[in-house]
């Protein structure tokens, strides 16, 4: 399934940093490649970056895993 909208994700950004967040949008870019907008709960630290940031763009196949969210009971 390459639309991730709304799932937790934990990815690599750019290969080399680990990061988890929320899909905000998926779409498939020219070429037909897919990619990923991911939002943080709390801002991050990038290496190459003065300020944290709270959103980055992730390829698909830098996706390692959707997070599964806890079942609510009650």
């Amino acid at each position: 399934m390459w639309n991730l909208e709304g799932q937790r994700i934990r990815a690599r950004y750019l290969g080399d940093q680990e990061v988890e967040g929320r899909v905000v949008e998926s779409r498939v870019k020219y070429g037909g490649r897919v990619q990923h907008s991911v939002e943080f709960d709390q801002p991050i630290p990038l290496r190459w970056r003065a300020m944290k940031a709270v959103r980055v763009l992730i390829d698909h196949e830098e996706v390692i895993e959707v997070v599964k969210m806890p079942q609510l009971t009650g």
